[in-house]
């Protein structure tokens, strides 16, 4: 009888213990945990730190160039928006024609991407036909809108930053560095802008704007005539201000150097990066002719221009007194573009059924060496753009609009107040 009693107790007591753990099939219903004393509905607070959850999404990159910005691009894409945003990537190498293009495209497709951006600005509409016949969202980056396949389902945006943009830099540039009561005298070296380059005819009108404005004075010819022209021409205006336009890219040190020799120029204006080229002759004219030569360049971070900004010449003045910094949310912009695509929010990301334009971010204009050591510290988000702020660019009720606004305001008075 004992030993029947034993028996059972232990039976009793074994139920209880799996009946307390429950099984994999069934899990026992949890209790909530009981809030703080006097919280209520109104007064918790989301969680900050929850992650956004996004589908597993993979996008090719197809780049006209494998350069330092190229890297600075793909490291930020790979370290930190591609995880934050569920998203593989694939790069591929330097890109220069049309069949190139469309082979890596091809190969994206059978790697199994569902979306291409690309700033190679030739062959943009036969891209976008050939994403649209694969079933791939596309984004190109380009400064012309492109015209032929605009109403593909699949072509969603053009983010690429807008020329007009550059003439809103180099104005904002020149005006910074001749505002200070003197008549200058200003070589503008217009680049490509003699072969049609848009960037570089906007950057070169817009500086011949600038000087208008700042000396209120009239040109005796046409603005974009004296932009394009295909050889060295001088501004003539009403004041005598001494403007010259200098065409080309090719022997810069050669060409432009005997023209700063005359010592009938002190400032120096480059619509594309003139300060690699022309440093050391400027540095010798200065040092011959006991002369001050403020410069202006188009420009990237690198070493050569942090040491130009934070240097100072022969005569004690900085070697570098302004540049206009290609921005780079274009590639943010794209990115989330194609995010929300892929998200089921094509229609808010094309404008009436069309590609939309997302110029978003003017070049930056940078015209001391304390902004430029904030603006390419260590710290600093990748085109200045938070995680946080890219979710936000995301989401049913995003639009390109929205993006492109955000991009808008990434001047550097925005990013120097954002980031202290």
């Amino acid at each position: 009888m004992k030993k029947t009693l034993a028996m059972l107790l232990a039976l009793v007591m074994m139920l209880s213990m799996l009946s307390a753990c429950g099984n994999a099939d069934n899990p026992p219903a949890s209790n909530p945990p009981s809030e703080p004393t006097g919280a209520t509905e109104d007064t918790k607070q989301p969680d900050v730190n929850e992650p956004v959850s996004y589908a597993p999404m993979k996008i090719a990159f197809a780049a006209n160039a494998v350069d330092e910005t190229f890297v600075e691009m793909k490291n930020a894409m790979e370290s930190s928006i591609g995880p934050a945003l569920n998203i593989e990537f694939m790069f591929s190498e330097a890109i220069s024609d049309a069949g190139a293009l469309t082979t890596f495209i091809e190969n994206a497709y059978a790697s199994g991407c569902d979306a291409v951006w690309t700033n190679v600005t030739s062959s943009i509409d036969q891209a976008a036909g050939v994403c649209e016949e694969l079933g791939m969202y596309f984004v190109g980056i380009s400064s012309d809108v492109a015209k032929e396949n605009m109403g593909l389902e699949h072509y969603v945006s053009v983010t690429g930053a807008s020329a007009a943009g550059y003439a809103t830099a180099y104005g904002q540039a020149l005006s910074a560095v001749v505002s200070d009561g003197k008549d200058h005298s200003v070589l503008i070296l217009s680049g490509a802008a003699c072969y049609g380059a848009t960037s570089f005819i906007e950057g070169t009108v817009g500086s011949l704007q600038a000087l208008a404005d700042v000396y209120g004075l009239t040109y005796d010819e046409d603005l974009y005539a004296l932009a394009t022209s295909s050889t060295q021409v001088d501004a003539t205006n009403d004041k005598g201000i001494k403007i010259t336009v200098f065409p080309g890219m090719a022997d810069m040190a050669t060409n432009v150097s005997p023209l700063l020799q005359t010592g009938d120029y002190d400032v120096l204006c480059g619509t594309t990066n003139i300060y690699d080229s022309l440093g050391v002759a400027v540095d010798e004219v200065e040092k011959a002719l006991g002369t001050d030569i403020k410069v202006i360049s188009r420009a990237a971070f690198s070493d050569n221009i942090k040491a130009a900004f934070n240097g100072k010449d022969s005569q004690g003045s900085p070697i570098m007194d302004a540049i206009v910094l290609n921005g780079a949310y274009e590639h943010i912009a794209a990115v989330a573009i194609l995010r929300n695509a892929f998200d089921g929010n094509l229609d808010n990301m094309r404008d009436n059924g069309q590609c939309s334009r997302v110029p978003g971010m003017v070049p930056l204009v940078v015209t001391n060496a304390d902004d430029y050591n904030a603006l390419s510290a260590d710290n600093m988000p990748y085109c200045y753009t938070t995680i946080e702020d890219i979710n936000a660019m995301i989401g049913a009720n995003a639009t390109w609009q929205q993006i492109d606004e955000f991009g808008a305001s990434l001047t550097t008075e925005n990013i120097l107040k954002k980031f202290g």
